[in-house]
């Protein structure tokens, strides 16, 4: 009851200008939520059928091959954002505000080139290995990897298309793009692609249609975008800040490609340790547990721009509250989703194939783990939306070091389900040092419960 009243009791302290910024950031969180929750769950059913489908249509060998492809191009289309994305969510409010329309028209254009530069280059690298690899695999295995290569420009400009609309606030359209519209677009040209193929599908056809479900879901972001965009901001002379965008870029890359890293890592893990064959069912399991990180990104749409807007106004009390709702929220998320799953996970898994059932022990760890990082709150925003990105790297940096050394001496005597401890230990360990950190260093609790801070810590 006790941090209930500590809240009423520092919303009543403040000055009647920053008590209206916290009603106008609960307020936005409050409605802001259920829409991005929506989009989560939506785009996470569609992609679970469409991976049913997938699992069903190709088997768990080729599964296994689609799986460590997707896993690979997420991790470097990470790498070729180099931290944009974040960097155009952490500028962009501050400019509209502002009125300056120049450089937020920059913002779009000079952002959004070099990421695309930057992508093409990666996939070109990416396919020169493929090739150098190819005489070690199938020649399915390869033309799967080339696709998924081929594909990543349209990747990063999805993910920048949806970081734009998420620095407007825009909810539910910074995410129903890349969780909506393109699994539904892909289940249908799957559907079609069964149909018109004489022979059974594999990888390779799979991945092509999930190439094709990118493009066209860009191309109906980039036009809602283009309406949405501030009138002011269109003839506008773009203004360039490249320096002071790449250089918190280059934080922020690094802290996005180890947390997109350390994610998959236990994919690309045991895909090295034990081959494909149980990346696959392991690969079903880490989507199912997803689930239960889905209302904690929902909040996240909305908290990241809040978090870097109260803490540029010096608002900590009002940070606390957001971040704390927020915290609750994906909670009571986490947990419902996670009951759900024990009582129906096996069921679920099976529609993928009765081998995959053997992965339900694997996708408890990880959703036992999933429940615990939500406790904690967002502590990855907290950091990398004030000042504190270097350290929120750091942090990441040591549950991948620790995912690591788990996974090399867990998987091989436990296989799928050494690589859901390693992956639970990791972002359990990472997360509850990055708490303490943000409660000793920017004087906010995100966690769930515990003592309010809202106090500037001595420097």
């Amino acid at each position: 009851m006790q941090p209930q009243l500590a809240e009423a009791g520092a919303e009543l302290n403040q000055a009647p200008a920053t008590v209206g910024a916290h009603s106008a950031g609960l307020k936005l969180l409050k409605k802001g939520v259920p829409g991005a929750f929506i989009v989560q769950v939506a785009g996470a059913g569609f992609g679970l059928v469409t991976h049913f489908v997938v699992a069903r249509l190709i088997g768990q060998a080729e599964y296994g091959i689609f799986a460590l492809a997707l896993s690979w191009i997420s991790v470097l289309s990470v790498v070729a954002q180099m931290g944009q994305d974040v960097s155009v969510v952490r500028f962009l409010p501050g400019y509209c505000l502002r009125g300056e329309w120049g450089k937020a028209r920059g913002l779009r254009l000079g952002v959004g080139t070099l990421v695309f530069c930057a992508s093409i280059l990666i996939g070109l690298v990416g396919c020169l290995v493929v090739y150098g690899q190819h005489a070690k695999h199938e020649t399915a295995w390869s033309l799967t990897f080339y696709i998924a290569f081929a594909t990543m420009p349209v990747l990063t400009q999805l993910q920048q298309s949806g970081a734009l609309h998420r620095a407007f606030k825009r909810a539910v359209s910074s995410g129903i793009y890349v969780n909506v519209v393109r699994p539904a677009v892909f289940f249908v040209l799957l559907g079609c692609m069964a149909l018109a193929a004489r022979e059974a599908l594999n990888a390779a056809g799979a991945m092509l249609a999930s190439a094709l479900a990118a493009l066209i879901a860009l191309v109906v972001s980039a036009w809602h975008l283009s309406r949405i965009w501030p009138a002011p901001s269109r003839k506008v002379k773009p203004e360039y800040e490249l320096r002071t965008w790449t250089h918190v870029g280059a934080h922020l890359s690094l802290l996005s490609i180890v947390m997109v890293a350390g994610n998959r890592l236990d994919v690309l893990v045991l895909g090295a340790l034990t081959g494909t064959a149980q990346v696959g069912a392991y690969y079903a399991a880490a989507q199912i547990a997803g689930f239960a990180l889905y209302g904690l990104q929902a909040t996240n749409v909305v908290l990241a721009p809040l978090i870097a807007e109260r803490f540029d106004a010096d608002d900590l009390r009002g940070l606390q509250l957001i971040a704390r709702r927020a915290a609750r929220l994906g909670f009571v998320g986490a947990v419902l989703a996670s009951l759900f799953f024990v009582v129906a996970g096996r069921w679920v898994l099976g529609l993928f194939g009765a081998d995959f059932v053997s992965a339900y022990v694997p996708m408890l760890v990880l959703l036992l783990a999933y429940c615990i990082v939500t406790a904690m709150g967002e502590v990855g925003f907290m950091l990398s939306m004030t000042k504190y990105q270097k350290h929120a790297t750091f942090f990441i940096l040591i549950g991948i070091a620790l995912n690591c050394v788990s996974s090399y001496f867990l998987v091989p005597m436990l296989g799928a389900l050494g690589a859901a401890v390693g992956s639970a230990l990791s972002i359990i360990a990472w997360r509850f040092l990055a708490l303490r950190f943000v409660i000793q260093n920017l004087g906010v609790n995100p966690a769930i419960i515990g003592r309010i801070v809202t106090t500037r810590p001595r420097k």
